[in-house]
């Protein structure tokens, strides 16, 4: 059974939770795979997000085209980007104190902010392959005993689902297979579908689901097996996004290389910019907003020594949402209209 903690709107305001409450949020992730908090995010938050999110999906259905993301796992689930402008960067998301002393408690100091984005499932939507989002960064109980850890060793990253409106079954809550983070079989696949493997799904049977109250958040760990499901509502469920990475992961899709030569460690430890690129290269790694929610992210430092890992960019130039969430920066950068055409 996962946690379900309700906070009071004082601990919201305040952004404190109760120590107690901290290492229980932390344990059921570590053992079952996922915890629900409530009441995390504003109302005033969830209603400006909400309709944005759901006029966005509007301009992306015009197009008549299926989403890149559909193509690849399943039609009607869109990985749609969030809109990084004023007035709809909310600290409350971004820079929330709650969200990131679970992440501190979970992935440690240092730990970074490495993909903000939305997740809508739109009526009519299909089952997505069962798969998991990341990979082991430990591949065998040796390696991981050498780095100090256990085994099945722990997350390296943590993502967070914030629900815009409450989830349910009804509106196409996603499945999931708790504990399914814990099976080391999965360590030296190529590819991270678990359908080829009827028995392993057996073995962790039955699956769940992953519902979550307005304004709360699920801290998941993405290795645990999960599935978008058929929305049978009739209107599009919105959810947002965010994933964390701890801080020894250097690579700016947050893997974690246990091999890093001293030289470039170095240079990523004095300057938190830098990140590992595909080739191995180092680049500048950060998610990339418009500077008029520079305050949105600066005002309040992270209590917990959480870096939120952004660089704002000022007119001409514009950030078009609508395109490369999964990229280096989390969308793209244009001079023209931000529109899902280009």
């Amino acid at each position: 059974m996962t946690v379900k903690y309700l906070l009071s709107d004082q601990e919201r305001e305040t952004g404190t939770l109760p120590s107690e409450t901290l290492r229980a949020i932390a344990e059921a992730v570590r053992t079952t795979g996922y915890a629900v908090v409530g009441n995390v995010v504003s109302e005033e938050t969830i209603n400006l997000l909400t309709g944005s999110v759901l006029e966005d999906v509007e301009r992306v259905r015009a197009t008549g085209k299926k989403t890149r993301h559909e193509e690849n796992t399943g039609e009607g689930h869109l990985q749609l980007g969030l809109r990084r402008y004023g007035p709809y960067v909310r600290a409350d998301l971004v820079a929330n104190p709650v969200i990131e002393a679970v992440v501190a408690a979970i992935l440690g100091e240092g730990a970074w902010l490495g993909f903000y984005n939305g997740n809508v499932n739109c009526p009519g939507s299909t089952y997505q392959p069962l798969h998991f989002d990341r990979p082991y960064s430990w591949k065998t109980p040796e390696d991981a005993q050498r780095d100090g850890q256990s085994w099945p060793p722990p997350t390296t990253t943590l993502s967070c689902s914030v629900a815009l409106e409450e989830i349910t079954e009804a509106n196409g809550a996603t499945e999931i297979y708790p504990r399914s983070h814990l099976e080391t079989d999965v360590v030296n696949w190529a590819k991270n579908w678990v359908e080829p493997y009827p028995e392993l799904i057996k073995k962790l049977s039955p699956s769940a689901r992953m519902p979550i109250p307005q304004g709360g958040v699920c801290f998941r760990d993405p290795r645990m097996w999960h599935r978008g499901v058929p929305n049978p509502a009739s209107k599009p469920r919105a959810m947002i996004a965010a994933t964390y990475h701890a801080g020894r992961c250097k690579h700016w899709r947050g893997l974690y290389i246990q091999d890093l030569d001293p030289q470039t460690l170095e240079q990523c430890q004095a300057d938190p910019r830098l990140r590992l690129m595909d080739d191995l290269t180092l680049g500048d790694g950060r998610l990339v907003f418009q500077s008029d929610v520079r305050d949105v992210f600066e005002t309040a430092p992270s209590r917990y020594g959480i870096n939120r890992n952004v660089r704002f960019i000022d007119e001409p130039e514009r950030v078009n949402h609508f395109h490369d969430s999964h990229e280096l920066g989390g969308a793209r950068v244009v001079r023209g209209e931000i529109s899902p055409e280009g």
